[in-house]
């Protein structure tokens, strides 16, 4: 299992107070930036109440689990704290991160309730399993969240708003190694545990957001952060992590979420990949990369 003491020993509070502020407000946000920051921000202030949900089941209570959760929760909670703090100095109007948190959660109570009753009823019944799922969730989650910190820093004019992300995108990267990991070794030589992570991925993955946004809002927002073929090339890249797990070769569901939500998206932002000649199916923009 990985080294739950030197995630520990990495462990900090995102930085943020340092950020040159004045800076920030000179270059300032688009539209479309300020709508990204504030989804982000609504996305990572869920991450308590997750912690919540997780940690009443009975497989949560191994000693390095609980570390990990914890630290985990913790630097989540203030990474939506460091958005809002970007977003309020370039003049935008949003609430503070915890108000914001509980008017996501009311609004999401149906949802989280029966996802709540899923992960009680798996844990319960198939343990070991769904340990193996739950880390393997885990790590797809962090990955998508860690490329799209990291494509808005590379992407956008704010100096500000790119140092901020590489941070937390580095944080993100080290929580997605845990995760993936823990999944590779709870894979290892459990026929059981593989079947149950590909029948749940390929019938309900989703990216992180799902419980607390439309599946039009979050097809839109993914859009705006990967453009056209960029989509194909992030997912195609997650796929290529979750095929190198035991068990999960040919399992696609990244590239196979990109071509459900073209049309969700306007005209103008829908992307159709050529043929991969290889997978005699529209290409995933693969890379080594992540």
């Amino acid at each position: 299992m990985p080294d739950i003491q030197q995630q520990l020993a990495a462990s900090h509070k995102i930085e943020f107070e340092d950020l040159d502020w004045a800076q920030a407000r000179a270059a300032g946000l688009t539209g479309r930036e300020t709508e990204m920051l504030q989804y982000f921000a609504d996305v990572e202030s869920q991450s308590v109440f997750y912690m919540l949900e997780v940690a009443k089941l009975e497989v949560a209570r191994d000693p390095d689990l609980l570390s990990f959760l914890t630290m985990w929760n913790y630097e989540e909670y203030f990474h939506s704290h460091a958005i809002s703090r970007l977003l309020r100095e370039c003049g935008a109007t949003t609430q503070p991160a915890s108000t914001r948190a509980t008017g996501l959660r009311a609004r999401a109570r149906l949802r989280a309730r029966l996802e709540d009753l899923a992960q009680v009823t798996m844990a319960k019944t198939m343990p070991k399993a769904f340990l193996a799922l739950w880390m393997s969730w885990g790590a797809a989650q962090e990955m998508l969240t860690a490329q799209g910190y990291e494509e808005i820093a590379r992407t956008t004019r704010n100096p500000v708003l790119a140092e901020l992300f590489r941070r937390i995108a580095k944080q993100e990267r080290r929580h997605f190694a845990y995760y993936y990991i823990s999944a590779r070794e709870r894979l290892t030589d459990f026929t059981g545990g593989q079947r149950l992570v590909r029948f749940i991925f390929e019938r309900n993955f989703n990216p992180v957001g799902s419980g607390v946004k439309s599946p039009a809002e979050q097809a839109g927002f993914l859009a705006h952060i990967f453009p056209g073929p960029r989509l194909f090339e992030a997912f195609g890249e997650l796929d290529d992590k979750l095929e190198a797990l035991p068990g999960l070769a040919g399992m696609r569901v990244g590239t196979a979420y990109c071509h459900r939500i073209q049309s969700m998206l306007p005209p103008a932002a829908r992307y159709t990949p050529p043929l991969d000649p290889v997978r005699a199916a529209p290409a995933a923009f693969s890379s080594s990369r992540a």
